[in-house]
Order: C-alpha cells, then structure tokens, then sequence
C-alpha cells in the first residue's frame, strides 16, 4: 500500500506537474492540521474535495473522476 500522499501527488502531476502537485496536497493537508506525511486513508474525503475544487477550473469532470480513482486505487 502506498501512502495517500505519494499516490495523490503521482495522480496528479500529468494534469498539474510536480510542483503545483505537491503543493496541493501540501496544502490540503495543512487544511487538516497535518503535514503531507501525516495523510492517511481516512483524510481521502477531504483531500478528494481539495482536489475537486482545484481541478474544477481546468479540468472536465471525467478527469477528474479518474485521478480520484487512480488515487483509490492505489490504497
């Protein structure tokens, strides 16, 4: 199992690269009160509505359905 960090950063750099990535899913995690390492599988729903927000603009949902799946799927 991968951590939900490393999986949603891979799932999202081909729509954002590695830097906006990283820093989305920093962000969301201070939004928890955690650091990125500290993400678990029980922060996915609140990461997924991060997520969503950020990719809204930019992208159509269908893509954005697939990176959350890509990112459950490897939990």
């Amino acid at each position: 199992m991968r951590d939900l960090s490393g999986a949603a950063i891979a799932a999202l750099v081909p729509l954002l690269g590695p830097t906006v990535a990283s820093t989305c899913i920093r962000a969301s995690a201070l939004s928890l009160g955690k650091t990125s390492d500290d993400l678990d599988e029980f922060d996915l729903p609140s990461i997924e509505i991060n997520i969503r927000r950020v990719l809204a603009p930019v992208a159509p949902a269908s893509a954005i359905d697939a990176v959350i799946a890509q990112i459950r799927g490897t939990l």
